[in-house]
C-alpha cells in the first residue's frame, strides 16, 4: 500500500512541474525575440559572407542604434 501511494505522490508531483511549466511558457508568449546569434548556422553564413567582402542578405540584421519610437520623452 504504501508503494502505491509513493507512486501516487510521485506521478502528482510530475503533473504539477508539467502544468508550472506549461503556465510559463505561455507567459513568454509575445516577448522579445530570441538573441540574433541563437541561430548559429545562419549567423556563421553572415559572419563568413561579411569577411568575403560580399553583401549582406536582404534581411540581415545590421546592428546598430533602435530607430527612434517618436514619442517625446520616450526611453524606449
Amino acid at each position: 500500500m504504501q508503494t502505491l501511494w509513493t507512486v501516487v505522490v510521485l506521478l502528482a508531483l510530475v503533473a504539477l512541474g508539467a502544468l508550472f511549466l506549461a503556465r510559463l511558457n505561455a507567459q513568454n508568449i509575445g516577448r522579445m525575440p530570441h538573441h540574433r546569434y541563437a541561430d548559429w548556422k545562419r549567423s556563421r553564413r553572415l559572419r563568413k559572407q561579411q569577411r568575403q567582402g560580399g553583401a549582406p542578405p536582404p534581411g540581415a540584421h545590421m546592428a546598430g542604434p533602435p530607430p527612434p519610437s517618436g514619442k517625446a520623452g520616450s526611453d524606449l
